[in-house]
């Protein structure tokens, strides 16, 4: 049993404001600042939430970057969050916000209504359907159980502080390591510009039930999460080829990965990293959103990932985003690849008409030029070649795959569970 230190902002006094508290937390300030430092030590989760709009000298963001850095920390908006409360909301490892009932916002309408020249409803300015889209807040919960629910089920993955390993749950007799499942060998489509769930591959490999997605509805070229093999409990990155874009990196997925990277190098959690990437986004839209710089801001945080990744293959990886997930520096690592892997520095379909532009405008017939050009191109695609060359290691049953990484996991939490590994890392989480 873990007691999780919770912190509560009541509306019923001054709105839920820091403000309303402020004469007793200047008299307790000291007690109370050496409680959380307690806390933090002793190793239990701090489940934060609320809103506000004054800011005590001692509330400042040097003990959350020490808190952020050390213990768990969960937002759970359960109404109005305002002001410093807002702020305090996004400054956490997840948050969660109630359906209708919960808000977010710096300011309410009847600040924005004379700053701005408007009036706007509390659910139209900071709803879910603004903050669970943005980035903001993680999860939506349709009631206050549900988000009750959702908040012990992701502490459930995580250890009490980072001076502990994570929990392992007792492996289930009836889903041994070794189990395979046949609906993985047919998931991936024959046609390469058909898309397949990547969700149901992760429910295929790993424990049943055990898949938990953080920030489903935004940055969705991206799927976050959390998973368990064999009981133990893992980190999980894949890209969604059911996306619009086809699971091409945007700015927003970039950011989801950068945080979730983040999240399991601090508290020792091993990555599965299942790789099926067309490259970043192109376009107008994507240049505006500065899709590259989040992009280089995302291979960076996978450079400074020190724990254990498991990277799978399973179907494209091009350009500088798909080689980069294929790639982790990370140290012990292992890769595999699926029959259906597809490698490259551009895909061939846009790629042949960059590459050979001049070619095709001076060939008698484009068509049958270009026809050429595929058919040799598609000789050379697959697996076998980067095989060949060891560009990457074996090439294996995706039905193999559950056991290959409960095998692996046994080496990987040998080194996640090394004494000098369990303290807060040198790179500071970025909430």
């Amino acid at each position: 049993m873990r007691a999780p230190s919770i912190r509560l902002l009541d509306g019923s006094s001054g709105g839920g404001s820091v403000a309303a508290m402020v004469p007793q937390q200047q008299k307790e300030g000291e007690s109370k600042a050496k409680e959380s430092r307690g806390a933090i030590k002793a190793g239990r989760p701090r489940v934060a939430g609320g809103g506000g709009s004054f800011l005590p000298g001692h509330l400042g963001s040097t003990m959350y970057t020490e808190q952020l850095g050390t213990v768990p920390v969960v937002n759970v908006l359960l109404g109005s969050v305002v002001g410093i409360g807002a702020a305090k909301a996004v400054l956490g490892h997840f948050s969660v916000m109630v359906r209708d009932i919960a808000q977010l916002f710096v300011a309410g309408p009847p600040v924005v209504r004379p700053a701005m020249g408007y009036d706007i409803t509390k659910e139209d300015l900071g709803g879910w359907h603004i903050h669970c889209r943005n980035g903001s807040v993680d999860n939506l919960a349709e009631t206050e159980e549900k988000a009750m629910l959702l908040t012990r089920r992701f502490l459930s993955y995580l250890p009490s502080s980072v001076f502990e390993t994570p929990p392992t749950a007792t492996p289930d007799p009836n889903e041994p390591p070794e189990r395979r499942d046949e609906e993985l060998f047919n998931l991936i489509p024959r046609k390469r510009t058909a898309t397949f769930d990547v969700r149901r591959a992760i429910r295929l490999m790993a424990d049943r039930g055990s898949f938990f997605e953080i920030g489903p509805l935004w940055g969705t070229d991206q799927v976050t999460g959390f998973v368990r093999f064999a009981g133990r409990p893992m980190g999980v990155i894949a890209s969604d080829s059911q996306h619009a874009n086809g699971g091409a990196l945007t700015a927003d997925g970039c950011r989801k990965l950068i945080r979730h990277l983040d999240l399991c190098d601090l508290f020792h959690l091993p990555v599965l990293n299942l790789v099926d990437n067309p490259g970043f986004a192109v376009g107008l839209e994507h240049e505006i959103t500065g899709t590259i710089r989040w992009g280089g801001q995302w291979m960076i945080a996978f450079a400074q990932a020190t724990v254990p990744v498991f990277t799978v293959i399973m179907r494209r990886s091009f350009g500088v985003a798909g080689n980069n997930y294929a790639t982790p520096r990370a140290q012990p690592s292992m890769r595999v690849v699926w029959p259906a892997a597809d490698t490259g520095g551009i895909p061939p379909e846009g790629g042949i008409e960059a590459a050979y532009k001049r070619q095709l405008a001076q060939a008698e017939d484009p068509k049958a030029f270009r026809e050429e050009l595929m058919a040799r191109i598609e000789s050379a695609r697959g697996p076998v070649g980067p095989l060949s060359r060891f560009q990457v290691e074996e090439m294996i049953d995706p039905r193999d795959t559950r056991a290959l990484i409960c095998e692996w996991l046994d080496m990987a939490w040998s080194i996640v569970s090394q004494p000098a590994r369990l303290k807060p890392r040198a790179t500071q989480f970025r909430p």
